[in-house]
């Protein structure tokens, strides 16, 4: 059959597009080939192109991105079943003949977004390590996402059916924490009124995940190591030693390997973990993925806020490319929630990120590029005007302007506006209370 987009939800529900070795491009435009007057998509918003007998999908730096199976992407090798979203409209990308649509692709729990070589080389590792058992040690900054690349290591393994349980080993004392891993019997000490078992029994056949491994105590260590050399362990109190059908996975902050040299950390256990050692890069070594990211986080956001969202505007992005981002992934993900929870529009704008994500006020002309310094100045100016229409009040003020007060409020602190509408003449930044009748 000749290959085909079919429209399975959107405007275009039901619509059929053969796909040949010409380009066929989707966008606003009239010049393309799929021409949608929905201001969701961008001008020229993606093509699929015939190379090398395979179709590709790329995304044009579209505002508002362009999905294949929930996953943003910038370039993308189509296969049978694909499902391609693109504004508000979603197809399947078909090579065989037609029958019943196919379901969803596999997916992970939670995808690793990104498509910059730091991220390819991540997702990689993963795909050769994951069929096999030895332990892997994973570091990274936090918000890096070393869980995430944990629970890709277990969802794409065979013992993806089985459990994946995490251990926070920071977050619990040495007491509770071997009790925690091991289990215990039944009067193993007071207050132990039944056997319970242990995670490394709950992990059974599957994988568990160590967080924050730097931070297991040195009389842990030692049992760890014996359950990594042994396959065996008893429970706390127990005289007969269980199997540990498991892979462990461990993930540190630290420099676990300086630790070791230290004597902070057993060299022996170190070398244990470390048969498998995969880096996850902090954002800002892999700038290029966070317009991917902040969209994926959007589409998820929206829809667990029961929100419509449909872009991040250019301004929005700007800030977020121009951010550091210290917390890395985690923070960029916090970042778009608060965004989508305080935003009043279809569109995630600068005032609705944190203030931290903002520009400096203050900052020198040559931090903040020209263009934005031209907006900046002209929406001070909007604000400033609405204010003395609204005879200073604050609520009246946002609705003259379309936005909610929080914002308007956010916008004054970013702008450095305060002083400036303070010292408006008026009756008042907020609504007088209604006062009550008898």
């Amino acid at each position: 059959m000749i290959p085909q987009l079919v429209a399975i939800d959107g405007p275009l529900t039901g619509s059929a597009y053969a796909i040949s070795s010409e380009r066929f491009s989707i966008g606003r435009k009239s010049d393309n080939t799929l021409a949608q007057a929905d201001l969701s998509i961008s001008r020229h918003h993606c093509t699929i192109d015939y190379v090398g007998r395979r179709f590709r999908l790329t995304d044009h730096d579209s505002q508002n991105g362009t999905f294949v199976n929930g996953i943003p992407i910038r370039e993308r090798l189509l296969v049978h079943g694909d499902r391609i979203a693109v504004g508000v409209s979603v197809f399947v990308f078909l090579l065989e003949e037609m029958g019943p649509l196919p379901g969803s692709p596999p997916s992970l729990q939670r995808p690793i977004v990104g498509e910059t070589p730091a991220i390819r080389h991540v997702l990689e590792f993963i795909g050769k390590v994951a069929p096999l058992d030895a332990t892997v040690l994973i570091a990274g900054e936090k918000g890096a996402g070393k869980g995430l690349a944990a629970r890709a290591l277990h969802d794409t393994s065979p013992r993806t059916h089985k459990p994946f349980v995490t251990v926070n080993c920071a977050a619990l004392s040495e007491t509770i924490l071997n009790r925690e891993l091991f289990g215990y019997e039944r009067d193993a000490f007071p207050g132990a009124v039944s056997a319970t078992a242990g995670q490394l029994e709950l992990a059974a056949g599957g994988t568990l995940f160590l967080d924050e491994i730097a931070a297991l105590p040195l009389p842990l260590q030692g049992k760890l190591l014996h359950v990594l050399e042994e396959k065996r362990f008893p429970r706390l109190g127990g005289a007969g030693a269980l199997s540990a059908d498991v892979r462990v996975i461990a993930a540190t902050g630290r420099d676990l390997a300086a630790a070791a040299r230290e004597g902070a950390f057993r060299q022996d256990l170190y070398f244990r973990l470390s048969v498998l050692s995969l880096a996850m890069p902090p954002l800002r070594q892999r700038r290029e993925d966070i317009p991917l990211l902040a969209n994926y986080f959007r589409v998820a956001q929206a829809a667990r806020q029961k929100r419509r969202v449909m872009g991040i505007t250019a301004a929005a992005l700007d800030c977020l490319m121009r951010y550091p981002w210290p917390g890395n992934v985690g923070e960029l993900e916090s970042s778009i929630a608060s965004a989508v929870a305080v935003g009043s529009t279809d569109g995630i704008l600068p005032e609705d990120l944190p203030e931290s994500v903002l520009p400096m006020r203050g900052a020198p002309d040559d931090l903040v590029p020209r263009y934005h310094r031209a907006v900046n100045e002209y929406r001070r100016e909007l604000i400033l005007k609405a204010y003395r229409q609204a005879g200073g009040n604050q609520a009246r003020a946002a609705a003259l302007l379309g936005l909610h007060p929080d914002s308007l409020a956010r916008l004054v602190r970013t702008l450095d506006l305060q002083s400036a509408v303070d010292s408006l003449p008026g009756d008042g930044r907020e609504d007088p209370q209604p006062r009550r009748t008898t």
